[in-house]
């Protein structure tokens, strides 16, 4: 049943228990990079997909109030206030003489605050009536700042301040980050809206798109182990969404090859 003209279906699964699961399986995978830079892309790369999949599906229920084309900017505008959470959560602990253990948490406590800041002003004076936009805000804020943090860690091998800045920020994978997690996290319900939408099946395509984004950062960092698994994983991942996007049409027509020249 649609909602809000936006295309939402019934939960099958609680919000804050996938945002839950997904941030502990960021956070996780961010400390076993840290301390077992050998596993960083294998296991810090596919738990970073669990941010994904939360930002995705916390996306799926605010855009359900008929956002139209802000499905897309609301993507963006998490990944923009994970950016900020993340670079501040690594870098203040060296500033601080913090000791550097606590950044991913840091960066988790900044992108809640960054979250309903940015959620407060766009109820007011922006003026948006979406009665959960505050705590969307904030939960798409969490999920875009693990993400961003989660992918970059695995591919610089660490969250240490000189680690990140030197392999993460200074080679532009932190821009990578931006629009891979940016994609997986905006994309899945901007496909799959409209008033047969499924979770399952959106829910489906967001484990895809997060893998595909981790299978793009394992082939930057040319690592064959994580290339061929997340290649596997999103094949399989991709294929179940597709069946089940076939499953739930109506009807499947195919767009026959585009004239090359205008008939007369």
């Amino acid at each position: 049943m649609s909602h809000g003209g936006g295309g939402h279906a019934a939960e099958l699964y609680p919000e804050d228990q996938i945002l839950a699961v997904g941030a502990v399986l960021t956070i996780v995978g961010m400390y076993v990079a840290q301390y077992v830079p050998s596993l960083s892309m294998l296991i810090g790369g596919l738990l970073a997909v669990g941010a994904c999949v939360a930002g995705a599906n916390t996306t799926r229920k605010v855009a359900a109030y008929g956002l139209g084309t802000g499905v897309p900017s609301i993507g963006m505008i998490s990944l923009g206030m994970g950016t900020t959470a993340a670079l501040a959560g690594v870098l203040i602990p060296k500033v601080f003489g913090i000791p550097e253990v606590v950044a991913p948490i840091l960066t988790a406590v900044i992108a809640i605050i960054v979250g309903f800041i940015v959620g407060r002003l766009t109820v007011n004076p922006v003026g948006m009536k979406i009665p959960i936009m505050v705590q969307s805000m904030t939960k798409l804020s969490l999920a875009g700042a693990l993400a961003i943090l989660g992918f970059c860690v695995a591919y610089a091998g660490g969250f240490s301040a000189e680690i990140f800045i030197d392999n993460a920020v200074k080679n532009g994978i932190i821009a990578l980050a931006f629009i891979g997690a940016g994609m997986a996290i905006l994309h899945p319900f901007n496909a799959c809206l409209g008033p047969n939408e499924s979770h399952k099946r959106t829910l489906t395509l967001a484990v895809a798109c997060g893998l595909i984004t981790w299978l793009v950062f394992s082939i930057a960092k040319l690592d064959i182990v994580s290339t061929i698994t997340a290649a596997i994983l999103w094949a399989v991942a991709y294929g179940t969404y597709v069946k089940m996007s076939l499953d739930d049409a109506c009807c499947v027509l195919y767009t026959p090859e585009l004239p090359k020249k205008e008939e007369e």
